[in-house]
């Protein structure tokens, strides 16, 4: 008989895109009438918090609530745990556990290291980048010691082997995707955002990550309004506290609307005229689907991670340059605008480039094969062909 286990690690996720794809994994699990009782999964408060304590009770799935933070892992029980399961899947690494597991498959979305030289590290001082240089460095090694590892595109399968971090034999590849929240509109919360009719709202979800690109966007309403007459006013999902590093600087041209939560991102959407996506530095960021799939335009950065997923249903500019953004939003709201066909078209191009439930598939599969590989018996998925 087979005994082996396996363990589904999100107790590092607290946070940003990644508690968004952790909380649309799990919901898909538990919406699945098979369940694997060889698998265990620990999630973080967070997760729990968004999914709801008596609904992770109530699945069949032997889910636990368990945290760990960071480098801190080190010296968390996750060490101990891991000693009963013979494969650990880890949604998102870097995995910071003293020893390794019998199989550690990771989730490899840090873009940082494999592109370190970028704008934001380039505008740094030598203290800050030797700092966070150690820090990938760290990062790195871990990664290197998992078994396998998953990415979200073919394009950082490529430049994970091309820059010798991994064996691309075993690195998979499993699209991100959306939430299916967004098909469902009765998951929607609601968002109380007072806006003037008289001014064109573009919204950026986002934190107050340096690779955002947030402090561009100052420049561009001021651009909008003085070269362009267009009474722009952007929305932001930043805390107050990180909105206090901006909002003088953006002035009138600017609001945050606070932290949102997963099902309050498809209501701040609909309220938006256009959603812009300034970003300098990604893997995958499911931001620009969220908004084609809302059928809203989409102003975007010129760069591969959002153009291999979107491919002509954004507007692109590039991110350093403060005129061409506005340039190119100016074209659009004072030239000819999308129309609802192509809107439409955008929003089935999202609904055919990947879903919730076949990416959770896919996870499944490759833990279930391990466990079947690791018995020596030909691999076996109980959602093959699903």
């Amino acid at each position: 008989m087979n005994d082996k286990k396996a363990l589904i690690n999100i107790s590092n996720i607290h946070g940003g895109g990644a508690l968004q794809v952790a909380i649309s994994f799990v919901s898909e699990l538990m919406a699945f009438e098979e369940v694997d009782a060889r698998i265990k999964v620990l999630v973080s408060d967070e997760v729990t918090k968004a999914l709801g304590q008596d609904q992770l009770a109530e699945s069949n799935w032997d889910i636990e609530v368990f945290n760990t933070y960071g480098i801190k892992t080190l010296w968390s029980g996750l060490n101990i745990i891991q000693k009963d399961y013979d494969v650990v899947f880890t949604l998102y690494g870097s995995k910071y556990t003293l020893f390794k597991a019998k199989r550690d498959i990771v989730g490899f979305a840090q873009l940082w290291i494999l592109e370190f030289e970028n704008p934001v590290t380039r505008a740094m001082s030598n203290i800050a980048r030797s700092k966070l240089k150690a820090k990938f460095a760290l990062q790195k090694w871990f990664f290197k010691r998992a078994d396998h590892l998953v990415v979200e595109l073919e394009h950082v399968k490529q430049s994970l082997w091309e820059q010798d971090v991994f064996d691309q034999g075993h690195i998979f590849v499993v699209h991100n995707t959306l939430s299916n929240l967004y098909l469902d509109s009765s998951l929607w919360q609601g968002l109380r955002l007072e806006r003037s009719k008289d001014q064109i709202a573009i919204g950026f979800v986002t934190r107050d990550y340096s690779h955002k690109n947030i402090q561009i966007l100052p420049k561009v309403a001021k651009i909008l309004r003085e070269k362009y007459h267009l009474p722009v006013k952007f929305y932001l999902s930043l805390t107050d506290a990180e909105w206090q590093n901006y909002s003088q600087d953006f002035g009138d041209y600017g609001q945050t609307v606070g932290a949102l939560n997963v099902y309050q991102c498809p209501t701040f959407y609909r309220q938006m005229d256009a959603v812009i996506f300034p970003s300098l530095l990604e893997c995958f960021s499911a931001t620009p689907l969220e908004a084609l799939v809302m059928k809203k335009p989409l102003f975007s950065s010129e760069r591969g991670f959002v153009r291999d997923v979107c491919q002509d249903h954004a507007m692109y500019f590039d991110p350093l340059d403060a005129k061409d953004i506005a340039r190119v939003v100016a074209d659009y709201f004072q030239g000819t605008q999308k129309t609802d066909a192509e809107l439409e078209q955008a929003r089935n191009h999202v609904l055919n480039f990947s879903n919730a439930t076949q990416r959770a598939k896919d996870y499944l599969q490759i833990i279930q094969q391990h466990l079947a590989r690791m018995f020596h018996k030909p691999s076996f998925s109980a959602f093959r062909g699903l």
